[in-house]
Parts: C-alpha cells; sequence; structure tokens
C-alpha cells in the first residue's frame, strides 16, 4: 500500500516537480552570468509553469482555470517567439552593419597610412593636416621605376669587369642587378643587355596607388565604393573626422624622427548595448605605425 501511495504522488506531482526544477536551474543562471530578454521571460514562464501544474496536481486550481492560465500562457508564448525573433533579425542587421563599418575604417586607415608614408617620403615629416594630405593624394608625384628586361644569367666578361671595376677581382657570380644596370648604359651593352632598363620616373600619386585596377576591384567587391580622397578624413557612418596627431621631429635614442597617430571611435559596438571601439595607427612616442586592428 504505502508502494502504491510513493507510484502514485511520483505520477501526480514529477510534471510540476520538472518543470520546477528547470525553473530553479533556469533562475540560477540568470544569477552566475548574463542572459538575454528572451531568457528571462522563458524562466519566468518556465516557474509559472511548475506553479501552475503544482497547484493544479494538489487539486487548488480546476481545470478550467488551468486552461484559463494556459491558454493566457500560450498568448505569452507566441509573444515571446515573435519578439525573439525580431531580436534575432535585429541583431543579425547590426552585426551586418558593424561589420562593413569596422571593414571599411580599417581599410581607409591602411590607405591614410600608405598616403602619409608616402608624404612623409617627400617632405621628411607627416601631413600635419587633412587639407594638406588630400592635397599630396590629388596632386602629388612619387617616383617609379619603369623596368624592361631582365638581368642576364651569367657572368660578367673580362672585358666588362674592367669597365666596371677596373681591376682583376675573381669574377665567380653572376651579374648583379646594378651591374646590369651600369653595363646597359654603355654604348654596346653587351649580351642580353640591349632592351634591358631601369629608369625613375616622376608619377600621379593617386594613379599609382589608388585609380590601380586591383585596387578599384578590391573595393568593389568589399562593398567599399569608389576611393575619394576627401571622404578619407572621415570615420565611416559618421560626420566626424579622424583625431589626426603629428610631430615633426622626436627623439628616439640618438635619432629623431617624424611621428603619427590617428585614431577615432567607431560609430557602432560589436555588441549592441557596449562601448563603441577605438581604432588607431602609430604613436606619438615611438615610429611605429603598426594598426590596432593588425595582428587580430
Amino acid at each position: 500500500k504505502m508502494t502504491n501511495n510513493l507510484t502514485l504522488l511520483l505520477k501526480k506531482y514529477s510534471v510540476p516537480a520538472l518543470f520546477l526544477l528547470l525553473a530553479f536551474g533556469m533562475i540560477f543562471l540568470v544569477f552566475v552570468s548574463p542572459q538575454n530578454k528572451t531568457f528571462l521571460i522563458a524562466t519566468v514562464m518556465m516557474f509559472i509553469a511548475g506553479i501552475l501544474t503544482l497547484l493544479y496536481s494538489s487539486g487548488v486550481i480546476s481545470t478550467k482555470i488551468l486552461t484559463l492560465l494556459g491558454g493566457v500562457a500560450f498568448v505569452g508564448a507566441i509573444g515571446t517567439l515573435y519578439f525573439s525573433t525580431a531580436s534575432v533579425v535585429n541583431t543579425n542587421r547590426h552585426i551586418k552593419k558593424y561589420n562593413m563599418t569596422y571593414g571599411k575604417a580599417t581599410y581607409n586607415l591602411q590607405d591614410i597610412r600608405t598616403a602619409q608614408k608616402a608624404y612623409m617620403e617627400e617632405n621628411a615629416y607627416y601631413a600635419p593636416t587633412w587639407d594638406d594630405l588630400i592635397d599630396f593624394i590629388n596632386n602629388g608625384k612619387v617616383p617609379f621605376v619603369e623596368m624592361e628586361g631582365t638581368v642576364p644569367s651569367r657572368r660578367i666578361t673580362e672585358d666588362e669587369r674592367a669597365f666596371l671595376y677596373g681591376d682583376n677581382r675573381a669574377i665567380d657570380n653572376n651579374m648583379t642587378e646594378l651591374e646590369a644596370l651600369r653595363l646597359s648604359k654603355r654604348p654596346n651593352p653587351g649580351e642580353g643587355l640591349s632592351n634591358f632598363k631601369r629608369d625613375t620616373v616622376m608619377v600621379s600619386f593617386l594613379q599609382s596607388k589608388f585609380q590601380t585596377r586591383s585596387y578599384t576591384e578590391a573595393r568593389q567587391v568589399a562593398g567599399y565604393g569608389a576611393f575619394s580622397a576627401d571622404s578619407l578624413p572621415y570615420i565611416p557612418g559618421t560626420k566626424k573626422k579622424w583625431n589626426l596627431e603629428t610631430k615633426k621631429k622626436v627623439k628616439l635614442g640618438e635619432t629623431e624622427y617624424p611621428v603619427i597617430k590617428v585614431s577615432g571611435k567607431l560609430p557602432l559596438a560589436k555588441i549592441e548595448g557596449t562601448q563603441p571601439e577605438e581604432l588607431t595607427f602609430g604613436s606619438l612616442t615611438t615610429n611605429d605605425t603598426g594598426g590596432s586592428w593588425e595582428g587580430n
């Protein structure tokens, strides 16, 4: 008889016990780690389901009341499902927008760094203002080596050695690039050097860096649009400019270097509700121009 009573109790209260056990487990998770709103609503509903089934199994509430409350809970579940789905859609939309903003921001920072390095090579210091940098990008010239022919895969002859060095040094290795260049300028260059050419010419910085086919196609594939020097100073998705800081000379050991730092906060955080991250490259205390996004 005792066994029958125990079996009856187990059948009667097993379902509410299961609901309440799950509810207390979910409550425990809420306290030990952050959970989203959907999980919190599910926890409350699980706890209510446990209480209702317990009251019903104990005979406190009737079948009609249980059905009524169950209907209310069902409507609540549908509402939760709707808001949960909407939350997932919004989250995915946010992630997509963030990834586009982050990608364009790092791409533009790399372009700024490329232009600033070229400016520094020409002027011995970094462009101190955005207007200076934009003018250099649009109108600046940089050296470019025009190359024709290849270095012959042979050793120099004794006659060529006499022209190059005027001594009797050993001829053990194949001709170097510099040797080929000097020999190509003779009236009779020699075997394999008639079409050898290495000339440095000044070309448009804009065309050589930002209007090449490979660069243009890469931007199109990434969805970043056409390059514009005028938009480069602005943080993508905002009307705010990157913070540009430069110093013409900073002493590092026994040597003085120009330094630069470009920084700014993104308009979107990776996770909604958190602080947007700052992207930066360069330093005002060292000549390092590494980016915060690199190596991650």
